[in-house]
C-alpha cells in the first residue's frame, strides 16, 4: 500500500504545469469553418472540423476520462502552410482561453514530418484571427498570422 501511495504522489507531482494556463473561455464562439489568410506573408488555410470541450495542457487523463485537471474548449482540424514554396497539410489541434481584456485565444499546434508548428491567435472580429506563430524548423512559416473566415452559405 505505501508503494501505491508513493507512485501515486510521485506521479501528481510530474503532472504539475510549468506555466499556469489562462482560464477557459467562458463564451466560445462557434470557429469552425475554413479560415484563410497569411503567415509571415505566405498563404495559409486552417480548417476547423471539430469544436469540443477537451483536456488543457496539465492533469491527468486515464483513456478518454479526465480525473484531475479542468476541462477547456478545444478545436482541431487541417493546417496547410508553406514549407519551402510547396502547400503542406497536417493536423492541428488548438486550445481556447481568454486573454485578460476578455477576448478569445487559440493556441494551435501542428506537427508534420518536418517538426512542430505553434500559433497564438486572437479573436479580433467574429470572423477575424490575428497573431504570431513560429515554426521548429528554420524553413518553416514564422511571424504575423492573419486569417478571415469564409462566409458560411
Amino acid at each position: 500500500m505505501r508503494r501505491l501511495v508513493v507512485v501515486l504522489a510521485w506521479l501528481m507531482t510530474g503532472c504539475a504545469a510549468s506555466q499556469p494556463l489562462a482560464p477557459p473561455a467562458a463564451v466560445t464562439p462557434d470557429l469552425r469553418g475554413t479560415w484563410f489568410g497569411t503567415w509571415g506573408g505566405t498563404p495559409l488555410t486552417v480548417v476547423v472540423t471539430e469544436q469540443k470541450a477537451g483536456p488543457g495542457e496539465s492533469g491527468v487523463v486515464l483513456g478518454p476520462w479526465q480525473v484531475l485537471g479542468r476541462p477547456y474548449p478545444t478545436v482541431s482540424g487541417i493546417l496547410t502552410a508553406s514549407l519551402r514554396g510547396e502547400s503542406v497539410s497536417t493536423h492541428m489541434e488548438g486550445l481556447l482561453s481568454e486573454s485578460g481584456g476578455g477576448r478569445l485565444v487559440v493556441n494551435v499546434r501542428a506537427r508534420s514530418a518536418a517538426g512542430e508548428q505553434r500559433m497564438t491567435l486572437r479573436l479580433v472580429g467574429p470572423d477575424r484571427l490575428r497573431g504570431t506563430g513560429d515554426s521548429q524548423y528554420t524553413w518553416g512559416p514564422q511571424g504575423p498570422v492573419e486569417l478571415v473566415r469564409r462566409a458560411r452559405g
